[in-house]
């Protein structure tokens, strides 16, 4: 079903409300809860989509349904239409069986006549024998008389040659009551007759001559229209079939039309089932995850740029430019930096650039000279104060042209002093006090350059468990191993220990793969490239998370992920490495 637009509209604005909900000085539990909050947003506005897509998936239902609706109608219409040729065909083969009987009445009826036919030419021959016949009788009667004449002459019958003489002579008042007369008058009469009956015979024979022709011309014109008759009801019949065939045809197509529409049903009825177990799934995750902002409510508070317990202290960051020589080691103040950064500079060595903010160190150093490097690394912490002994008149002009805030040895140099148990350069020290002191109007808390875990967050699903790792430099080898705690470092075989004899060993270790350019302003120095992106290793806890690290630009703290995911570090210090590609091994 469709989800209410009040429903959506309140989510919405939940998205929005999340982004207040956190006040801009808000410490890691705030900034978890706050993580978690957008999360449930994240989280509810899936619900939303997922609704939206089940509306959607309904109305393409709805569509589906209404198309099977047309086409069952077309079937039904199309199987009316076949019941109708199929009566029309049945009429057909009635006629035609009538046809079929009617046929062989006619071709019997026109063998017969055919028979017929044949006895007509025959008939004809004798009728006209018989006319020819009839017609030769008729001068019977004169022949007759001719032969009574040369029959009483022949016998000299002198009876008869003279009634014959006298019939000849006499006139016919003289004849009256002459027997001789009477035989004449019969004679005549006989002959009349004869000739009478010929005639009527002939007139007969013609009438039946032609009354024969017009029966052959009527049988001939019946068996025509009998054939014709025939043609067209097998020619409708035809019609009708092939009618048939087309509309089982397209019935057949309905039928696969719908049998596919219907598939189409039952996949959006699945796919309507999943998208409504992924909005329980959804929302078993919004309790989840408001569960686990009941629990971080109940967590003490923690330091964003250490993720230890602990209120945050308003100041800014700290960064401390640190000899890291064999001479200049023991250094003070490393244990207490949040964060340390090492950084290649000539002839294989390195350098640290150490930054505080949680916490301070009495004593820090030996503090030296800056590189080109150092303005874009640090500039991300929000205008930083950076303390260092000096540099070329480049890299003076590069600090300068920065957001950093100097609070170097020639700017300040009250902030400093020199041990006398060390030698030159390697014997310059400040306090962090002093150096914050320097501008006590700061309050602000500074974009921090990691994300922690608390006691709920789990390891990165992608960590793996390791030993350690080894990084070469050049002419600086360090090895980090892990004891159960921290990651234990070694510099050139020697273990690395602050003044105090404390041992390096911060819980988390990050290896920024990192290309080197010629610094503008020294032609022997390199230059680290720490905007843009590159491969990163992170180890904490005793695991290592093959990641990135993304900078777009330096206005901010460089971004570590892995498969899409933030990579949360072990509460603690962080001890960065920018190592050239090919450099580090995974113990």
């Amino acid at each position: 079903m469709r989800p209410p637009r009040l429903v959506v509209a309140g989510l919405a604005a939940a998205l929005v409300a999340v982004a207040t909900l956190v006040p801009a000085a808000a410490g890691p539990v705030d900034e978890a809860i706050a993580a978690v909050r957008v999360q449930i947003a994240e989280v509810e506005e899936a619900i939303v989509g997922v609704a939206s897509t089940i509306v959607r998936v309904k109305e393409a239902i709805v569509g589906v349904e209404a198309a099977i609706v047309g086409a069952e109608s077309a079937i039904s219409g199309l199987e009316a239409a076949i019941v109708a040729e199929g009566d029309r065909i049945v009429a057909y083969h009635g006629d035609l069986e009538a046809v079929d009987v009617a046929i062989a009445e006619i071709e019997a009826r026109i063998a017969t006549q055919d028979e017929g036919m044949l006895v007509y030419p025959v008939r004809l021959e004798l009728l006209a024998d018989e006319y020819i016949e009839v017609w030769a009788s008729r001068a019977g009667p004169f022949r007759l008389r001719r032969e009574l004449a040369v029959d009483s002459y022949v016998r000299n019958d002198e009876r008869m040659n003279s009634v014959l003489t006298q019939s000849a002579q006499l006139t016919d008042k003289a004849l009256e009551g002459i027997r001789s007369r009477i035989l004449y008058d019969a004679l005549i009469q006989e002959t009349d007759e004869r000739l009478e009956i010929v005639d009527a015979r002939m007139r007969i024979a013609g009438d039946r001559v032609a009354g024969v022709h017009t029966e052959i011309s009527l049988a001939k014109d019946r068996q025509a229209a009998s054939f014709r008759e025939l043609e067209d009801t097998r020619a409708s019949i035809e019609v009708a079939d092939a009618k048939i065939v087309a509309s089982g045809s397209e019935i057949e197509r309905f039928h696969g039309e719908i049998e596919q529409q219907r598939g189409e049903i039952e996949r959006l009825d699945g796919e309507i089932v999943l998208h409504q177990e992924e909005i329980v799934r959804l929302e078993g995750e919004i309790v989840r995850l408001e569960g686990e902002i009941k629990l971080i409510q109940e967590l003490p508070p923690t330091r964003r740029w250490s993720g230890l317990e602990g209120d945050e202290i308003r100041r800014p960051a700290l960064a401390v430019k640190i000899d890291n020589v064999s001479v200049a080691r023991p250094q003070e103040g490393i244990n207490q930096a949040d964060v340390v950064y090492e950084e290649l500079v000539e002839a294989g060595l390195t350098r640290l650039v150490a930054v505080f903010q949680t916490t301070g160190a009495r004593s820090v150093g030996p503090i030296r000279s800056a590189r080109t490097s150092d303005p874009p690394l640090l500039e991300g912490f929000d205008r930083p104060l950076f303390a260092y002994s000096g540099a070329n008149r480049g890299t003076r002009g590069a600090v300068a042209a920065s957001e950093l805030t100097d609070v170097g040895y020639d700017a300040a140099s009250s902030l400093y002093w020199r041990s006398t148990s060390r030698r030159a350069p390697h014997n310059l020290f400040s306090a962090t006090d002093r150096l914050w002191g320097k501008y006590p109007e700061r309050d602000e808390i500074p974009t921090a350059p990691f994300a922690f875990r608390t006691v709920l967050d789990e390891l990165h699903p992608s960590a793996e468990p390791v030993a350690g790792v080894f990084v070469d430099f050049g002419h600086a080898e360090i090895d980090y191993a892990w004891n159960g705690e921290g990651w234990e470092r070694t510099h050139n075989g020697d273990a690395h220990s602050d003044s105090d004899g404390v041992r390096v060993a911060p819980p988390n270790v990050v290896i920024q793969f990192t290309t080197y350019g010629t610094s503008s302003a020294d032609s022997r120095s390199p230059e680290a490239q720490t905007v843009g992106s590159g491969e990163a290793w992170v180890f904490t806890d005793g695991h290592v998370v093959r990641g990135r690290w993304e900078r777009p630009d330096q206005s901010r703290p460089a971004d570590l992920v892995a498969d899409g995911r933030p990579i949360r570090l072990t509460p603690g210090r962080t001890w960065v490495a920018l190592a050239r590609a090919g450099t580090a091994e995974i113990r």
